[in-house]
């Protein structure tokens, strides 16, 4: 009995990882054929598996059928985060998108809207009576095959959380994730442009139709939930005056970037959480933003030493204090003084000066208060010029003076 139960098991594991309805009659474990499509810069290219080694997800779509293009979002963030990985076996994971349609304008507004631009996209003007699509027996679209890197079928229409979790059992990585305690947004309506959805509700709903959490956007579209088991809970917003019958109501991050679709229904508008959208939601360290927003592109030259040696002028000080501020509003905050010469006298000493430099700012700091496990003085001589200005190179006394600075990098501990 316990055998046929493991056994019963095993099968319904499997049924539940790999089968959905299909359209295509390809199976897994077949060695996956080869397919030549055009491509966005009007040229053909031939897409052969094994692809390269790698791990590959190859999508046949349409612009007509909604279906094909309701986890072209996720699709965005998978290839974003999985293309990038390092893998067990095999040398990546890639993204092949094919388009089985004749309206190649409807097709490369579908790529830019869903962010796919960096994806392998094709299109086969025929459609399922192409030549090379013959080959993988399709009935229509969305038809999905997930491919290994020896070229084997692994999974045939895998929804976007099955992708995912075959991906994170084969790429090689150690630990855990981070996990994301909070998570924050914006809430926009699509229609010919991008506008927020301003002081709507939100309700998070669980598979059992509770709502578990509530929130509101406020008048820039923004809203913030904290992450308590948000993986698998839907975003419910009601249907409302502010919503036009045109408009689309998308979810962004901070920034602004769309990450995912809403779908309309009768009252409501719904989206479905997985955790690939809640690492790309994490709200932004204000203390990062703030400090990196302070110091973009900030350096002081020689004048902050006297007599072009390394003793700290009157005068530098103040400026310096600028910097104590901030360092003392984020105690999380770490700081590289990195301080560079210009090309004359030997590399030796132009090594030793500007190191002496460096820690003549960190000793400033340090007797202001900062401890000194957050500051780090480095010196890196003329092994950096701004400008041509090296060894045996005519320059001027302004060309060689851009050379000569002290660089302060910021950085927020995680």
């Amino acid at each position: 009995m316990r055998s046929f139960l493991s056994f019963l098991l095993a099968c319904v594991g499997s049924f539940t990882l790999f089968s959905q309805t299909a359209t295509t009659g390809l199976t897994v474990g077949e060695q996956c054929p080869s397919i030549v499509a055009n491509t966005s810069d009007n040229s053909i290219q031939s897409f052969v598996f094994p692809n390269a080694g790698k791990i590959t997800l190859l999508h046949f779509w349409s612009s007509s059928n909604p279906e094909s293009v309701r986890d072209f979002f996720r699709y965005s963030l998978i290839y974003s985060k999985y293309a990038s990985e390092d893998y067990k076996a095999g040398n990546g994971f890639d993204m092949i998108l094919v388009a089985l349609q004749n309206d190649k304008n409807a097709w490369l507004a579908d790529i830019a809207k869903f962010n796919l631009q960096e994806a392998k996209n094709g299109i086969c003007l025929k459609g399922i009576d192409d030549f090379y699509v013959k080959n993988f027996k399709l009935s229509g679209t969305p038809a999905t095959l997930l491919i290994d890197e020896q070229g084997k079928i692994i999974a045939v229409n895998p929804d976007a959380s099955t992708t995912i979790r075959i991906l994170d059992d084969r790429r090689n990585y150690a630990g855990e994730d981070k996990p994301v305690t909070k998570v924050s947004g914006q809430i926009l309506l699509k229609n010919a442009m991008l506008s927020p959805l301003i002081n709507e509700k939100i309700y998070v709903i669980n598979d059992r139709k509770d709502t578990v959490q509530t929130t509101q956007t406020n008048g820039n579209g923004k809203f913030t939930l904290s992450n308590e088991n948000l993986e698998g809970m839907t975003l419910n917003i009601h249907q409302s005056e502010k919503i036009g019958a045109g408009d689309d109501v998308v979810l962004a991050n901070e920034k602004g970037k769309v990450v995912a679709g809403f779908t309309r229904g009768t009252y409501e508008f719904q989206y479905r959480l997985l955790a690939l959208e809640l690492s790309v939601l994490k709200p932004v360290e204000e203390p990062e933003v703030k400090l990196k927003s302070f110091v973009k592109d900030l350096y002081f030259s020689e004048n902050l030493y006297e007599d072009g040696g390394y003793i700290l002028s009157q005068k530098s000080k103040s400026r310096l204090d600028a910097l104590l501020v901030k360092l003392k509003n984020y105690p999380t905050a770490t700081v590289e003084i990195i301080s560079h010469s210009d090309c004359r006298g030997s590399n030796q000493s132009n090594q030793a000066l500007s190191l002496k430099r460096s820690e003549s700012v960190a000793h400033y700091f340090i007797s202001k208060g900062i401890p000194n496990n957050r500051i780090k003085a480095i010196g890196r001589g003329e092994e950096e010029p701004l400008n041509q200005c090296t060894d045996g190179v005519p320059c001027t006394e302004k060309e060689l003076a851009q050379n000569r600075r002290t660089e302060f990098r910021f950085y927020t501990s995680k």
